[in-house]
């Protein structure tokens, strides 16, 4: 029984060392290796030569106080510097003195004007070369601008209309006279039975429908509305001596007044005398009169059919 005993116990004191020894393999295996150093080593670290230097050649730990600023200068100063690409000083001469003479053609002041070529001309860029040759610049020549009042060449198509437009109006004003007249369209307006025909009343509406006084002190309806061109048609008073006086229309009066057109006439025959018709008509309405023929008697269809009919024989 006590053997027994013993054996259980030596059992158990193996599988005990067993669990441990397990587990402290299992810690060192999932560590980094950074970490499976022997315990000497930081006791070896510990040992240091008469220079201060442990078996790893560290030094101990100095410390320097310095500002950030020296440091940071410290560092700059200790970097090498790069060697330069090209003689600085050539190239700052070179360049000085291309721009000065740049600088003393722009300001100079001739008598014809400047082809903006201060503005126009572009300098060309300067390149940093390996040789230390004089460094050129040539400016580029600013396009010639043509300019802005310059005649404009003269069109042989518009002196050619002005020929054409002379011509014209020499032919306008040499024309043929229409010779003697053969016949005389004569309409009257007359005011009604113990009535007259008021000159306050009359001049308005003759210069309403663009009758202009003129010669033979009558008035007359030109080519015109604005009382230039031929004379188409006139009106005179019906009394003798058959004139008007504009000047004292206000305290004028008459009987009637009597409107004329010559056959031949200038222009359209037929639309002169519609005009004259429907102006003898307006007449009579304003100033509450009548219109006869030239026989003095009333106005009818008739009467105009014949008055065409004598338009159309001198045509």
């Amino acid at each position: 029984m006590e053997n027994l005993q013993l054996v259980l116990l030596v059992l158990g004191a193996i599988a005990i060392i067993a669990v441990l020894v397990h587990g402290f393999w299992s810690i060192r295996k999932q560590q980094p290796t950074g970490f499976k150093q022997s315990p000497m080593t930081d006791i070896n670290r510990d040992r240091r030569d008469a220079e201060g230097f442990d078996n790893d050649g560290i030094g101990e730990v100095r410390v320097v106080k310095a500002s950030a600023d020296e440091s940071s200068k410290t560092e700059i100063e200790d970097e090498p510097k790069p060697a330069p690409l090209v003689a600085e000083p050539a190239v700052t001469e070179n360049v000085d003195a291309t721009f000065s003479a740049v600088e003393d053609e722009s300001f100079i002041l001739s008598d014809t004007p400047s082809q903006k070529t201060v503005r126009g001309a572009k300098t060309a860029r300067v390149e940093p070369s390996l040789i230390d040759d004089d460094v050129t610049i040539q400016p580029e020549p600013a396009p010639i601008q043509s300019s802005l009042f310059a005649e404009e060449p003269v069109l042989e198509s518009e002196t050619t209309q002005e020929s054409l437009v002379e011509q014209e109006v020499e032919e306008v004003a040499v024309e043929e006279p229409l010779g003697d007249p053969q016949d005389v369209l004569v309409l009257h307006v007359v005011a009604k039975e113990g009535e007259e025909l008021n000159g306050a009343e009359l001049l308005p509406c003759l210069l309403t429908l663009n009758f202009k006084f003129g010669d033979m002190n009558i008035f007359h309806r030109h080519e015109d509305n604005a009382g230039t061109g031929k004379v188409l048609f006139s009106m005179a008073n019906m009394v003798k001596p058959g004139v008007f006086d504009p000047d004292s229309m206000e305290q004028f009066s008459t009987q009637g007044v009597v409107l004329f057109m010559t056959l031949p006439c200038y222009g359209d025959a037929l639309r002169n005398f519609s005009t004259m018709l429907n102006s003898a008509h307006q007449i009579a309405d304003d100033l509450n009169g009548l219109v006869l023929d030239g026989g003095r008697d009333e106005w009818l269809e008739s009467t105009k059919q014949n008055y065409i009919q004598r338009i159309k024989a001198q045509a």
